[in-house]
């Protein structure tokens, strides 16, 4: 009886209203799951609206979740606040009808439209020509990758942090190259590829996995993730959340487990050995994910391709 009573005063919204509380621009975000208006908005799980990049307020979350690493309960443990529920909308009166009366037109005699034989055959033989092209084109944009244009003709370069602020093996977030791909920055403390600094271990990779794209977190040696405290890492790794693909940060971000295909783009990293400032100036291959073809590494079309999508950060 107590909780028919609590449901009679959740407030009933309607997908209309629901779009106005998206988690964007300060606004509170609210999700539906199972017909019930959960508050999110102090998750840190779900930023600007989105949840790991790839899962966003509009999905029926009552069946992506069956395939997420957590359960509902996870969700539950956020207030609800309503129930998704269309308010009933007026009926809206009959049109009328405006009689008007008819207006009789004067007969015109009926005026045969002349064309010759050859002309015909040059109509016909113009619009298949044109029907032939179309079909084909649109069949080529079906099957090829066409990017999009862009100005930009060199990566940017931008100051990330100061060597003299990093502490061993506390990763550093920036984005780059775009303002919407984040990446880690982290001394390791061991020598490791394409690592710079007097002792070669500053690393820095994209922080969206090649599997689908989720953003994963960075695990140091013995330490564990979040969602898998029972796994102990042996190696400075980057570890994915979402289903389990784990980067070797020593050696390149080489793929140790999971289901990702390819390493995740190594940011190149430049010392200015005179002020300590650590710049991205750019990334290197394969293409950050979504971002063009799967596992390009032609470093032209990396380029090409990593600059697309989103907004060029400014450069320093």
């Amino acid at each position: 009886m107590t909780e028919e009573k609590d449901n009679n005063k959740l407030r009933i919204f309607t997908q209309k209203e629901l779009e106005e509380f998206d988690g964007k621009e300060g606004h509170p975000f609210y999700i539906v799951f199972e017909g019930k208006v959960y508050d999110l908005s102090k998750s840190q799980l779900w930023i600007e609206g989105s949840h790991m990049g790839i899962h966003t307020q509009n999905e029926n979350l009552s069946e992506t979740i069956k395939d997420a690493p957590h359960t509902k309960e996870t969700l539950e443990r956020f207030p609800v606040i309503g129930t998704l529920g269309e308010q009933p909308k007026p009926t809206p009166p009959p049109p009328t009808v405006e009689e008007k009366p008819v207006e009789v037109l004067a007969e015109q005699p009926a005026r045969p439209l002349a064309m010759s034989r050859r002309d015909f055959l040059k109509l016909a033989a113009a619009g298949g020509g044109a029907i032939t092209i179309l079909a084909l084109t649109s069949s080529l944009k079906a099957l090829t990758f066409i990017p999009e244009a862009t100005t930009q003709v060199a990566w940017p370069k931008i100051k990330v942090t100061n060597i003299n602020s990093l502490q061993l093996l506390t990763p550093v977030t920036f984005n780059y190259p775009l303002t919407n791909t984040p990446n880690l920055l982290v001394k390791l403390g061991v020598k490791a590829k394409g690592g710079i600094g007097p002792d070669q271990d500053i690393v820095a990779f994209s922080d969206i996995c090649q599997h689908l794209g989720c953003f994963y977190g960075f695990v140091p040696p013995k330490g564990s993730p979040p969602c898998n405290k029972s796994y102990e890492a042996s190696l400075s790794e980057g570890y994915c959340c979402c289903h389990g693909s784990q980067y070797d940060f020593v050696d390149g971000a080489k793929v140790i487990g999971g289901p990702a295909p390819r390493p995740v783009p190594q940011v190149q990293l430049e010392l200015d050995e005179s002020t300590g400032d650590i710049s991205a100036v750019s990334m290197g291959p394969p293409t950050i994910f979504g971002h063009g073809p799967p596992g390009t590494t032609d470093p032209a079309l990396v380029l090409k391709y990593d600059l697309q999508g989103g907004t060029v950060v400014s450069s320093t």
